[in-house]
């Protein structure tokens, strides 16, 4: 992914389960130790810690409210001012509109927050995971697909992007991550990007903006 493409998927942030069936067999198999003992006891962890995730819930936006808010506020702290006020132009906020700078840390996370998960609602996966959450009215199959998406996707966070990974599985939001992967992707990239690249992808950014 280029700096380009990264831009313009930071600024489109701003502005089904996938094989669910299958997994949920693979899952299944696994569980049973059929593949062997190592994917059982790893499948064991991850089931404790997405039923854990459901336990916190207060409605099930919260954890992936609270995971889209670490993963913006990490990402606009590491932005210049340039970056930052190309962000808030993009969001409709004028240069002092949102005031003094943590103030406008918080405004900035929780207006992408909405926006994303506004978008993720119609998605199958966001749908099922709600009727989950609230009432449990799945098969064991569905649920287990369910699991599995979540622990694949959780897996593939800590290959890529390590240090955002540590920061939020102390509270189990990884489990969530499946259904923001997409839309996460290039905050992430940019936040764990060496600063020279960095600096790349904040001035595709104003390019895009600001010209």
């Amino acid at each position: 992914m280029d700096a380009k493409m990264i831009a313009h998927g930071i600024l489109d942030g701003l502005s089904s389960i996938p094989h669910g069936m299958y997994l949920g067999v693979v899952r299944t198999w696994e569980d049973l130790g059929v593949t062997g003992n190592r994917e059982k006891y790893r499948n064991q962890e991850e089931t404790e810690r997405f039923f854990l995730m459901i336990k916190s819930l207060g409605n099930p936006e919260s954890p992936l409210r609270r995971l889209i808010t670490i993963v913006i506020t990490e990402f606009y702290q590491k932005l210049d001012e340039r970056g930052k006020a190309a962000v808030d132009n993009q969001l409709g906020y004028g240069a002092g509109a949102i005031g003094a700078r943590v103030t406008g840390q918080i405004v900035i996370a929780q207006t992408v927050a909405s926006q994303i998960i506004k978008r993720v609602m119609i998605d199958k996966a966001f749908q099922h995971f709600v009727r989950f959450t609230t009432s449990a009215f799945l098969n064991v199959v569905m649920i287990q697909g369910l699991i599995e998406e979540s622990a694949r996707a959780s897996r593939r966070m800590s290959k890529r992007f390590p240090m955002t990974y540590i920061r939020v599985k102390r509270e189990n939001l990884d489990m969530v991550y499946f259904l923001v992967e997409k839309q996460l992707e290039p905050y992430l990239v940019f936040i764990e990007s060496h600063p020279i690249d960095c600096k790349e992808i904040q001035n595709e950014v104003c390019k895009i903006v600001f010209n």
